[in-house]
């Protein structure tokens, strides 16, 4: 009897090893795919991939085979990156008459548990329903209506700031200001007002100067998701890791889902039958706005509920992203530091002129928040895509159906073909035509789009930018701002979750003197 189940299971390997090794041959030499250019230790199984990804070093690797390989790189046995404006035109319906590419669900996919929503949706049709139901939101005249609350959340952030300086300086540790971790304060922001317009509380994060439970959860929650995103690729592996999962840490993200919707819930409550009475317009207000959503029949209720849930993650994380990156690029780059200071300051006599639409076209302070972006994407991954029904050709390359697409705009943005000088944090090359430095006139701005493009572009991208230039041009009207101590932080050699992970991002503030 030993000796069968020995054969047998000497079969079953052997079996497994033939299978592998026919699968890795035909990747290498035979699939459609085969000429595309990139490692072959990528190419033959999709194991090298999923190792880089759940590292939090795939958008490093990525990045380094195109610098290796050019433009288009197979990364996977059945994907391919693309960092090219070609492929931008291509896969995102550049010419008449082009296919769709869907969006891939491998990494556009509700979490478990939930319903799907607005981010996250892959149907065409309910993604635009629903973008329809919630764009009320982020119109202009929304956008109007919520300036008080934006200005609210940094009139905190800067007496919290002033505060912290005040007693820096009266324990005698440092008179030339106060040490702040960048990181920290800005997520603090960017989630207590993010919070507020979602669910109509603020975590308090700015009011008690430290991380709410809930917040400290979310980097942790993105790096399980990147490692369930990693399970995709296998069939059923998902499902093992769920069942995997300590009881403790499900009952914690338990938990933490339930606040967020025991808040949601009060918010729909105290105003169902009031929305927009007094002109304010939140970001659920047309979710549950029965002439906007009659009954829930547009987008119901579990929809709003995963929705608001994911907004709050969604669009805070990006905003504390790249608020930080900004800051600390200004603090080791003095002189740029210094162009946006005197554009401010000569701006703005007193702190209570700078409003939403003064800041609107101050040129530098755009220009850094588009450099910032370019040289620290808050959204390092790229856009992700897959071949649609039939195939489609990009770049003169030929995808079979539902090959992996991925869009590496780090890439260009790093790379001298599209920039001029692209390692170094340059604002002036965004500024408009006319006061733009000759040396940048080739740039190839267009290459960039950390706000998404079409139909599925970030739909707060108008209030993103206003709460980014009104904390931005508060902070350096009010504070000298320098490069704290310790070492500097390169933001592209941060690994990766989703977002870049947390690290501290230290520089120095101190009260302006006037």
């Amino acid at each position: 009897m030993d000796t069968i189940t020995v054969s047998w299971s000497s079969a079953v390997v052997a079996l497994v090893f033939v299978y592998c090794t026919v699968n890795i041959f035909y990747n290498l030499f035979f699939h459609p795919l085969s000429r595309v250019p990139g490692p072959r230790l990528w190419a033959a199984t999709r194991l090298r991939f999923v190792q880089s990804l759940v590292t939090g070093n795939l958008t490093r690797d990525i990045r380094k085979l195109h610098e290796k390989y050019g433009p288009v790189v197979r990364t996977a046995p059945d994907e391919v990156s693309f960092a090219s404006e070609e492929a931008v035109r291509d896969i995102f319906n550049g010419r008449t008459g082009a296919k769709q590419f869907p969006r891939d669900t491998v990494f556009w996919k509700a979490p478990p548990g939930q319903a799907d929503n607005l981010i996250h949706a892959n149907d065409y049709a309910d993604s635009s329903r629903m973008r329809q139901v919630a764009m009320p939101a982020f119109t202009e005249r929304a956008l109007t209506s919520q300036e008080p609350r934006i200005k609210s959340y940094v009139d905190l952030t800067m007496h919290k700031l002033s505060e912290l300086v005040a007693e820096t300086s009266r324990k005698g540790s440092n008179s030339s200001g106060a040490v702040i971790d960048a990181v920290r304060w800005m997520n603090w922001f960017g989630f207590d007002l993010v919070g507020e317009l979602s669910l109509g509380e603020s975590f308090g994060c700015l009011q008690d100067v430290q991380n709410h439970p809930w917040v400290d959860m979310i980097f942790d929650y993105l790096k399980v998701m990147t490692l369930s995103i990693a399970t995709r690729y296998y069939r059923g592996v998902e499902d093992l890791l769920l069942l995997l999962v300590p009881p403790s840490l499900k009952k914690q993200q338990a938990d933490h889902n339930q606040h967020a919707l025991d808040k949601l819930h009060r918010r729909v409550a105290a105003k169902k039958d009031k929305v927009g009475e007094d002109g304010f317009v939140d970001f659920i207000d047309p979710m549950i706005d029965q002439n906007n959503n009659p009954g829930f029949k547009r987008m119901s209720m579990a929809e709003v509920e995963s929705t608001m849930s994911n907004i709050l993650i969604a669009g805070s994380e990006t905003t504390g992203s790249t608020l930080s990156g900004l800051l600390n690029l200004l603090s080791q780059n003095p002189t740029e530091l210094r162009k946006l200071e005197t554009e401010i300051r000569g701006t703005f006599d007193k702190e209570e002129d700078i409003t939403l639409r003064a800041l609107q076209n101050l040129p530098f302070l755009n220009a850094a928040l588009n450099e910032s972006m370019r040289v620290a994407n808050p959204v390092p991954g790229g856009l992700l895509r897959v071949a649609p029904m039939g195939g489609a050709t990009v770049c003169g390359i030929y995808l079979p159906e539902k090959t992996h697409v991925h869009v590496d705009f780090i890439s260009m943005a790093l790379s001298e073909k599209y920039f001029h000088r692209p390692n170094e944090f340059l604002p002036d090359r965004w500024l408009p035509e006319h006061l733009r430095p000759s040396e940048f006139v080739k740039d190839h701005l267009n290459s960039q789009k950390p706000f998404g493009l079409g139909s599925r572009s970030c739909i707060g991208k108008a209030f993103a930018m206003a709460e980014m230039r009104m904390l931005v041009a508060r902070l350096v009207w009010k504070f000298d701002i320098s490069e704290g101590p310790g070492k500097k932080v390169s933001w592209n050699d941060l690994k990766t979750f989703v977002v870049a992970e947390r690290i501290p991002m230290r520089i120095k503030i101190k009260e302006r003197v006037f």
